[in-house]
């Protein structure tokens, strides 16, 4: 029984790696508030979880801020793009609505394609400039490859990242629990949980 509560036992470095994961989303929250920096915080968040997952970790915040500060001018462009990219879907999607005239079913179809790639792309774009360092096309380009030549790891990604966000429109009860646990540790446990799936699609490459 001793071995457990012991400095390198399992309770140990569970409770350590808990402590770790919520500094880290405290860190991710404030260094979104200018919104435009997301991409970026998004950037350093994934930095940091790849790096526990390859037991490689250099530090929290001096890990964060590091890759905040590398990554910074890539991530926000490309962010930027993606807020443009979701503007030109919604404007589609309301001019939907009004639309009656003919190709409707078509019309959907190809909303929902680019509905699909938008997510993937902006699920799995900043791990990967996390990871790698290429041109922002170069790093569209091949996290979109990526994804599809990976449908396995891909898939738990994408339900790990976008099922919180449609519990919180079953119930006010979810709703408030899925705030509650974003303010403490929400997105740093997606994104550790995504981590050990992305170290996967990385080592082959």
């Amino acid at each position: 029984m001793k071995h457990f509560l012991i400095m390198e036992g399992p309770i140990y470095r569970f409770l350590t790696r808990f402590v770790e994961l919520i500094v880290l989303n405290f860190m991710f929250l404030l260094f979104c508030i200018p919104i435009f920096t997301i991409g970026a915080s998004f950037t350093a968040l994934y930095s940091v979880t790849l790096k526990m997952v390859r037991n490689e970790e250099s530090g929290v915040y001096s890990g964060f801020v590091q890759a905040f500060k590398k990554n910074f001018k890539q991530s926000t462009c490309i962010w930027i793009l993606l807020m443009f990219a979701a503007l030109f879907l919604l404007l589609d999607y309301l001019y939907l609505k009004l639309y009656d005239g003919n190709f409707t079913l078509l019309i959907i179809l190809s909303l929902f394609f680019f509905t699909c790639i938008y997510l993937l792309l902006t699920i799995l774009i900043f791990p990967y400039i996390a990871r790698y360092e290429n041109t922002i096309r170069e790093s569209v380009v091949n996290a979109l490859k990526m994804a599809v030549t990976n449908p396995f790891q891909t898939i738990p990604v994408l339900i790990f990242s976008i099922g919180p966000v449609l519990l919180i429109f079953l119930s006010p009860y979810f709703f408030l629990l899925a705030l509650y646990l974003s303010i403490f540790f929400g997105f740093s446990l997606v994104a550790y949980l995504n981590s050990f799936l992305f170290r996967n699609i990385y080592e082959k490459y």
